[in-house]
Formats: structure tokens, sequence, C-alpha cells
């Protein structure tokens, strides 16, 4: 299979990766002597149920700590909810994350798709709402999409997850880039779970806390059944002793979103600026840690020659060649990103 996600530096070596959306920060520092000194544990079988964790998470995110259930990655937790339902249909609004189409298909399903469209900055409309009917099994949403880091308001979100309930379709809310938005209070969704029975709540540690290489998730439901039937389509201890660890130190640290949001609200507006003065042919307005626009087709083969790694987007449905994603990193790496653009674009000498 094509590995068709940004991050893939093994083939693609680079300088400067700016085509994964990963916190510029990195790993807590705590997370990371967490994940060390846990290797020493690792002669034992991590807790399959990873109680502690659960417990931490349950308190920072106020849900039930039996209403949230691990996963190596916040994708093994799709895979899981597919092969759980084995969905006839499944409705994905595109773009977005293509691991939901792969596992619908992997899963015996069909997709459907319903067009975001460019003209409203491929933002969800009411179109969504009439689109989930009772032949849709599962509907998934991603808030802020990826790759375009538009939001969908909270009205149109309650007013989803009331349909899926009439239509007894299962709402699948990928909110693994929220944390990086300032309104993540008025936008999540996670305090409706007992209200909605059918709304599966994702989460991971991966973007915000930086740490894709250790594969921590998590979803919250209030429905006990699904969850069940969950576990029972994962392996048992999915998440290893460093990964669990490392999620428990990174909950500790009181600071780690206010740094964040901060640096990622300061060095967005910058990259903004300079990609608006001739380097990008369209902006699309973004609350997500990283930047979706329209340039020229050759940019990212252009900007492999400069030893930068950026994201194309014309593998996602709805979109064609001349979409790119990049994250936003420090404010020297974004610097050195539009120094070299710049030179790749011959207006540097």
């Amino acid at each position: 299979m094509e590995f068709t996600h940004g991050g893939d530096i093994y083939r693609n070596p680079a300088e400067y990766d700016f085509s994964v959306n990963i916190n510029p920060l990195g790993m807590p520092e705590k997370s990371l002597e967490a994940a060390q000194q846990a290797i020493l544990s690792c002669s034992a079988y991590p807790d399959w149920r990873g109680e502690k964790l659960c417990g931490a998470l349950a308190e920072a995110e106020g849900v039930r700590a039996e209403n949230i259930l691990l996963g190596n990655g916040a994708a093994e937790l799709i895979y899981a909810l597919c092969f759980c339902l084995r969905p006839k249909k499944g409705l994905i609004p595109v773009p977005s994350f293509g691991e939901y189409e792969s596992a619908l298909l992997a899963a015996g399903g069909v997709p459907v798709f319903e067009n975001l469209r460019e003209e409203n900055n491929f933002c969800p409309e009411a179109g969504l709402v009439k689109a989930v009917t009772e032949e849709i099994d599962v509907l998934f949403l991603c808030n802020p999409n990826n790759p375009t880091g538009s939001l969908t308001d909270r009205e149109l979100l309650v007013k989803t997850a009331q349909k899926c309930e009439e239509t007894g379709t299962y709402f699948c809310l990928d909110e693994c880039f929220l944390p990086f938005v300032e309104r993540e209070g008025e936008l999540t969704m996670k305090g409706m779970l007992e209200a909605f029975p059918h709304l599966i709540v994702l989460r991971a540690f991966t973007k915000v806390y930086g740490m894709p290489g250790l594969r921590l998730g998590y979803a919250m439901t209030a429905n006990k059944e699904l969850l069940a039937g969950m576990r029972a389509c994962m392996q048992p201890w999915n998440t290893s002793i460093p990964a669990q660890a490392a999620g428990l130190e990174a909950l500790r640290d009181e600071n780690w979103l206010a740094r964040t949001r901060q640096l990622i609200g300061r060095e967005r507006e910058y990259l903004r600026k300079e990609l608006s003065a001739g380097l990008a042919e369209r902006i699309y307005p973004s609350s997500a840690n990283f930047i979706f626009f329209k340039s020229r087709n050759d940019l990212k083969e252009r900007l492999m020659h400069e030893k930068v790694l950026i994201r194309s987007c014309s593998n996602y449905r709805n979109l064609t060649e001349g979409y790119f994603r990049i994250g936003i990193r420090t404010h020297e790496e974004n610097r050195e990103l539009v120094r070299r653009w710049k030179r790749a674009a011959g207006e540097c000498r």
C-alpha cells in the first residue's frame, strides 16, 4: 500500500519537514523523561486498560473514566470503530483525513462523500445535516478539518448530532486538532456524550503533545456497548508502557496548551503574511496548527530541491493538483522555510 500521508522522512530526506502538523514545541520534557524511564519497566506487559491514564484523562476532559478507550493513535480507534460497526455506508465530508475512507473500505463499507465548497472555504454547511439519512450508518467529521483547518460551528455540530440520533447514525467527531484552538471549550462536544449516545469523540496525544512515534490516542463515548465492541476489535496491550507514561506526564503540564496556542497563533500570522506576499495564490482560513493554500503545481518538487518537505494535498478527495498544507513550526524554522521558498521561486538572490 502506498503511503499517502505527510511525514515520510524515511523516503524523502529533508532538512526541514513541514509536511506534518505536529506541535513545534515537540514533546513535553517530563513526558520524554517518563517515556525513557518507562523503558526499564518493559519486561512487564502494559496495563491493557490503561487505568491510570484513563483516570487522568477523565479529570482533564471532564468525562467518566469508563467512557474512555485508549488506542494506538487515533487511527487505530477509527479502524476499530469500523470493524465493530461493519457499516454498509459511511458519510465523509471531503476533503478530509483519508483514513476514514480507508477504514470504511477495510470493514466492507461504502463511503459516501459530501463535497465541501471551495467558495465557502471548504467549511461544512447545513447540507451536511440533510445528508445524514437512515441509510448512513456512520458519519466522520474532523473539527478543525484536516487538511483545510476549517472549523465547524457548535450549532451545526449539535444539529448534526441530533439528526444522527434520529437516524441511528453513529457520529465520529475527530477533535485531534481542537486543543490548538483558543475557543476549544466553546466548540468541543465531549460534554454532550450523555445526551447523544451515538456520538464518539476522538482525540490524541500525537499532535498537540508532539509524540507521533509513541502512538497514543483515545475515544470518548457514553455508549458502553460500542466501547466494548471496539475493544473486542483491537489487540490487547495496544498502548505501550512508555506511551502511557508519557501521556500521564503530558496531562500534568498545566502550561503546555497555553504556550502552544500562543506560539501557533503568532507564527500562523507570520506565515500568512509571508505567503500572501506572492508565495501563494490563495490562503484559506485555518484555526489549526497548519496552513492550507494554493500555489504552483510543482511547489513540492521545487522545495524538495531546497531540502524542505511540504504536504501536497492532491490525493485528497475533492482536491486537485496545486493544493498544499504546511505545518506551523518555530519562528526560526518558519523563516528558513520562507527564505528557501523564495529562493526556489527565483525571488531571492
